[in-house]
């Protein structure tokens, strides 16, 4: 066998394992009803958490096959929707769809709110409103909460719900809820 012949054979098979890794999908997958970029935060600090996950802020139904759970920050952002070209109405679309899609499949929604009260008011609401009750479990940050509208949410639709003071509070709760299913 030539030089050339063994370099390519053990490039090729050293792309293997890489190519095989690259189609791998953790079974977290963390998104965003709203675009704003909360759902980042929560993907960094999950990962801080040691959690795999991957994050599309714009996941469809179909970005749920092989995932057991979906985390979907609630938070409108309208330079978020401005640079994704959506509006807020392609997003509730795109979110019911996500959400109708999960329950079928049996895949957990938690559902994350961490912008506080400000993500409370205005476009946010109506997501809020959205993903909240359908949710399997809630992790609220408290200052998000002063009305307690997601007490109130979690009390009648039997939700679990975990409220948080600090903001780096998210990744270690979200990690023990996910490993708890």
């Amino acid at each position: 066998m030539t030089f050339t012949a063994r370099l390519a054979l053990a490039v090729a098979l050293l792309l293997v394992p890489v190519a095989a890794l690259a189609q791998d999908k953790a079974a977290v997958l963390v998104t965003s009803s709203g675009q704003a970029l909360d759902a980042f935060t929560v993907k960094t600090l999950l990962g801080r958490a040691g959690v795999a996950n991957d994050y599309d802020p714009h996941a469809r139904a179909a970005d749920l096959d092989g995932r057991s759970a979906v985390v979907i920050a609630v938070g409108a952002s309208v330079k978020g929707f401005g640079a994704a070209g959506i509006t807020a109405e392609t997003e509730i679309e795109r979110t019911t769809a996500l959400l109708d899609a999960a329950k079928a499949a049996g895949v957990k929604i938690i559902g994350v709110h961490i912008g506080g009260a400000e993500r409370r008011q205005g476009l946010s609401e109506q997501f809020v409103q959205l993903v909240a009750p359908r949710a399997d479990s809630l992790v609220v940050w408290k200052t998000g909460n002063a009305d307690g509208y997601f007490d109130t949410v979690a009390a009648e639709k039997n939700i679990p719900i975990t409220q948080i003071d600090k903001l780096t509070e998210v990744g270690p709760v979200l990690a023990g809820e996910l490993a708890a299913q």
